[in-house]
């Protein structure tokens, strides 16, 4: 990272924002927090923090008339303006604790507490926010900021994670102190600081550093028996540690690392949207929640998990509840949790030669569009079974490989094509009445095209007429 020099970073500022200048040339404001963070990094923010003396809705009013628009947010009586700004957004706040150097030490991070003078364009650092910058630390501004906002407990590693910054070991001290109190915050605060951690390229490394000073455990109790559970004879981990492991390597595949050699599972990733990236992260995570509810050990001192995957997404329907999170959004985590050892059973049945083209198609349309996610799942977990993700299976790897291929060679463009048959069909050629069983018909004979099982409109209509003769419902 290189950061600029105050003089060079202050010019790029106002250069970057020009209402900055009229707002420098009539009232005494201060750019703090992250703008001027972004702006020492070379960065050109879109979202702006200004605070001044007093009420800002007369600044605000000023800067509307010059161009902008803006509305009240309440507390504080936070101004947000929008407008003729480039798509940038600055927030106007009444300054606290009576001077801008008691404002800038009620902050979360050092490297948050520094502040610009637009006035002057002097740089303000009462809290040495540029050194850690430099060196790349996130450091507490004081133990007191956890303590008024529990939020900055996860803040933390969500900054780190954002910036691959250390994390300083006192402020580290202090969220084992405190860790518990993140409890405390609404669920959708959590959420929304979680799925920014998650977003990071490198959130594996902090997911692991959460759960070394317990924050892990305090965000979800669920996982604290995790840590304690043993697994059978094909997991080196216990599963907890797998589920990190399982974490950091789902992570480099959407970074594209661990699958130059796989064509196929490069395709996957390029056509996975971006906001589901951090969600697959998160049901990794939780995906072997419920195994510590799960684990029995048999005569002959064999582990097993018996539905464990059912067990997982249950206990993480409550997790995702508990954060708020949409429903479509909540139906993907629970997807990919309840069907995570789908792939490994098709895998077992392809080891034993009893594997169909109907159970492959099965998953495919149960999974629709997220089957690439779900795959790319099991290859991760897959791979941190081992210490290396080399001493996976190959011929597993092959497998996920072939049913990547069959998904988007055959499968994909086959699911486009027209229906065989249609409801209209049942009516005039069978003399049915629609009821539930023309469900049942029209899914027999669409899963049946999709297996290659029937290939023609005339095979449809004798798997019909069979169909109702062998259930009681033709002559």
């Amino acid at each position: 990272m290189t950061t600029l020099d105050t003089a060079s970073a202050i010019s790029a500022l106002f250069n970057a924002l020009p209402v900055l200048d009229f707002i420098s040339r009539t009232h005494e404001a201060y750019l703090v927090g992250g703008a001027v963070r972004d702006i020492l990094m070379g960065r050109i923010p879109l979202d702006y923090d200004i605070v001044v003396p007093k009420d800002p809705k007369a600044l605000a009013e000023s800067i509307a008339g010059n161009g902008g628009s803006f509305f009240k947010l309440g507390k504080n009586r936070q101004v947000v303006l929008r407008g003729h700004f480039k798509d940038h957004t600055i927030d106007l706040v009444q300054m606290e604790g009576g001077s801008i150097e008691s404002d800038l030490r009620l902050r979360d991070f050092t490297i948050n507490a520094m502040a610009i003078r637009l006035d002057n364009r002097s740089f303000l650092d009462p809290i040495q926010g540029q050194n850690d910058l430099a060196n790349k630390t996130i450091r507490m501004v004081s133990e007191q900021a956890f303590l008024n906002d529990p939020l900055r407990l996860l803040r933390t590693y969500r900054f780190g994670a954002a910036l691959h910054f250390k994390i300083d070991t006192r402020t580290e001290s202090a969220i084992k102190a405190h860790g518990h109190l993140i409890a405390r915050p609404a669920g959708e605060r959590i959420r929304e600081e979680l799925i920014k951690l998650l977003a990071a390229p490198c959130a594996g490394e902090y997911l692991q550093k959460m759960s070394d000073s317990g924050l892990l455990f305090h965000l979800f109790p669920e996982l604290s028996a995790a840590l304690a559970c043993t697994q059978n004879r094909h997991h080196r981990f216990n599963v907890l540690d797998h589920t990190l492991n399982a974490c950091r390597h789902l992570e480099s595949f959407l970074n594209g690392k661990e699958i130059e050699t796989i064509a196929s599972l490069q395709m996957a990733i390029k056509g996975i949207d971006d906001p589901l990236k951090p969600l697959m992260k998160l049901a990794m995570l939780l995906h072997d929640i419920g195994k510590p509810l799960t684990r029995s050990v048999d005569p002959t001192g064999a582990v097993h998990f018996w539905g464990h995957e059912k067990k997982s997404a249950g206990l993480a329907r409550e997790i995702i509840t508990r954060l708020k999170f949409s429903s479509r959004h909540t139906e993907y985590l629970c997807l990919l949790i309840k069907n995570h050892l789908r792939p490994v059973l098709l895998y077992q049945a392809h080891q034993n030669q009893s594997l169909t083209r109907k159970g492959i198609v099965r998953l495919f349309r149960s999974l629709d569009t997220h089957v690439p996610d779900l795959l790319i799942h099991a290859l991760a977990d897959a791979c941190a079974k081992t210490e290396k993700a080399c001493d996976m299976d190959p011929s597993f790897s092959g497998f996920i490989e072939d049913l990547l291929k069959n998904y988007f060679r055959d499968f994909t463009p086959r699911k486009k094509e027209a229906a065989l048959i249609t409801g209209r069909d049942l009516i005039t050629l069978f003399g049915l009445k629609p009821s539930p069983t023309f469900k049942i018909i029209l899914e027999l004979i669409e899963e049946a095209r999709l297996s290659q099982a029937l290939t023609s409109r005339e095979d449809a209509l004798t798997l019909v007429k069979a169909w109702l003769l062998s259930n009681g419902k033709g002559g």
